[in-house]
């Protein structure tokens, strides 16, 4: 999958903000400018993470990267209700954001990246938080009756899909397998880097699943169902499935399968000087929590893999940073690629990633950055 397919898919879809300018940064060193990034083409409306800024373990509100599929949702205010049941039965529960807060609570820091993430903005759908709010599960007592399969989530963002050449309005619904939804670190959040959920981040209330896609992350979350068979609306069993040619006796068959858990991915972001004169290589790391990112290795030019200092962090599904000494690289164009280790293996190279793939998402490929000295 081209980037540029991936951009054409992402401008067709996405409705955001216009990007605003360079994200904010604790650090002092100042990141030298790529050489690789490229502008914005028209149409595309989502605002990107500037990864090179990252230096922290969370991206404030303003610059976490937006995307999203319709119109933003009116803001409901004390009207807002999330409702929760089963499938075509009455709520069992309806909470106003009140409920909400005197509800035990949980604060973890999650990372996710959107599942189209790749190319323009240097992979920028991306993004790190301290989310607050209520675990699910407790919320779906009484509620898991034996026949009982997924748990789907609706948001209030609507917009209209075309089928075969008809039109019919539709919202942004998602579903996860009851034992996914049911694992102990689904929140609802209601809170972002400690200030109130913002709008353009699915304020007053969405999902946060760690270890998942952004598809998952569901936005201005508003129903929640128990459903006793597969969930196969739009965003879940026709957009966001990943097809790819399987071989087979017969052939090279397509086979789609749904999108969840992150594939494990790193990238070089940022190039500093150091204090000695020469240049630090740092980038950042993630994987879908359920082992550690084990091992960070950079590749300059065509030479060796170099193993980097790969930091330690108290956050189970959060980033992980990286860092290389560069001590004296000759004047010119350089590329700069990092591939990260986990239990599931080695992250491919994009070759092997994009292999009889027909689809842009999932795209955890080595990244190839160029940087002129």
């Amino acid at each position: 999958m081209t980037r540029r397919r991936v951009i054409a898919s992402l401008a067709s879809a996405a409705l955001a903000p216009p990007l605003p300018g360079l994200a904010r940064t604790s650090s002092q060193a100042v990141a030298l400018p790529w050489d690789d990034v490229e502008p914005l083409p028209e149409g595309i409306r989502a605002r990107f993470t500037d990864l090179a800024r990252v230096t922290g373990e969370t991206v404030p509100n303003d610059d976490f990267f937006v995307l999203h599929h319709g119109v933003l949702p009116p803001d409901r205010g004390a009207r807002f209700r999330l409702r929760i049941g089963l499938r075509g039965a009455p709520p069992a529960r309806e909470l106003s954001s009140a409920d909400l807060t005197r509800l035990p609570r949980a604060q973890p820091t999650v990372a996710f990246e959107c599942c189209g993430n790749g190319g323009v903005g240097m992979h920028g759908l991306l993004g790190a938080a301290r989310w607050a709010g209520v675990p699910l599960a407790p919320l779906l007592d009484g509620l898991i009756v034996p026949d009982a399969r997924e748990v789907v989530f609706f948001g209030a963002d609507r917009a209209e899909e075309r089928l075969r050449g008809n039109r019919y309005p539709t919202r942004f619904a998602r579903s996860l397998p009851l034992a996914d939804a049911l694992a102990p670190g689904v929140l609802l959040a209601d809170t972002m880097n400690g200030e109130p959920l913002p709008r353009e981040h699915g304020g007053p209330l969405r999902l946060i699943v760690p270890g998942f896609y952004g598809v998952s992350q569901v936005k201005w979350l508003e129903r929640i169902e128990v459903w006793p068979e597969r969930f196969a609306g739009w965003f879940q069993a026709k957009d966001y499935v990943t097809v790819r040619g399987v071989g087979t006796p017969s052939g090279v068959i397509h086979e789609a399968s749904a999108i969840g858990r992150m594939r494990l991915k790193s990238l070089v972001t940022r190039v500093e000087p150091s204090a000695n004169g020469g240049l630090f290589i740092r980038g950042l790391a993630w994987n879908d929590g359920r082992g550690p990112v084990e091992a960070v290795e950079v590749r300059v030019d065509e030479g060796p893999w170099r193993p980097t200092d790969l930091e330690t962090s108290a956050h189970r599904y959060g980033l992980r940073r990286f860092s290389l000494p560069w001590p004296a690289p000759a004047p010119g164009l350089h590329s700069l690629v990092s591939r990260a280790r986990d239990a599931s293996g080695l992250q491919p190279t994009e070759a092997e990633a994009s292999h009889r793939k027909a689809t842009p998402w999932e795209n955890n490929g080595q990244v190839l950055r160029r940087i002129r000295l």
